[in-house]
């Protein structure tokens, strides 16, 4: 089935952000926070027809989106691990978790080559560092680092914003001479200097 990703937004009518649903390029529906509640609105198909959605791709994408529009949520310890996030980290994994081609069941997520680099793009506009990036191949399941394809930077000891320039445009770099087939993992350090799984 295909994953639903998230889109954060402005439109006419809304003081608040609003975060849209799409698969690929057909429009799912939004998520608002109408002043009391969080607004889900789920439109049909282009054809008039109903979605048929992934139960658990919807609720991880749910979640994400009300940590967006709901300045109060992540404030009462709704969701773990959330509340102690910088914004703009959370603000990251809420646009790119719905877009992991694979998840570990620890929740480390598993980027396509594309999607990496525009993962990295996102991480130099928000100010995050990506201090860690792994190249790996899935075959049946099973999870295999491939050699030679990691990036540390971690232990850089320079301001954060020197360490954001630096990592992301490495990273872009390297990810660019990396076999297009390979998936990819990452470490990012928020500018609360949190390293995060994402």
């Amino acid at each position: 089935m295909i994953p639903i990703r998230i889109h954060e937004t402005e439109r006419e009518g809304f003081e608040d952000p609003v975060v849209e649903l799409w698969r690929d390029d057909e429009f799912v529906g939004m998520v608002f926070h109408d002043g009391e509640v969080v607004v889900v609105q789920i439109y049909p198909t282009d054809d008039g027809d109903v979605h048929d959605l992934d139960l658990d791709d919807l609720v991880r994408a749910l979640e994400l989106a009300r940590a967006i529009v709901d300045p109060e949520f992540l404030a009462e310890d709704v969701a773990e691990g959330w509340e102690e996030t910088h914004p703009a980290v959370v603000e990251l994994l809420a646009e790119f978790d719905p877009l992991a081609a694979y998840r570990s069941d620890d929740g480390e997520g598993y980027f396509t080559g594309d999607v990496a680099g525009s993962f990295v793009a996102r991480c130099r506009e928000l100010g995050i560092a990506v201090v860690e990036m792994d190249g790996l191949e899935i075959d049946a399941g099973e999870i295999r680092a491939v050699p030679d394809l990691t990036l540390d930077l971690g232990g850089l000891d320079v301001d954060h914003d020197t360490l954001v320039r630096r990592s992301t445009a490495t990273a872009a770099e390297r990810l660019a001479a990396w076999p297009p087939e390979a998936f990819v993992a990452f470490v990012v350090r928020g500018p609360d200097g949190e390293d995060v799984v994402a």
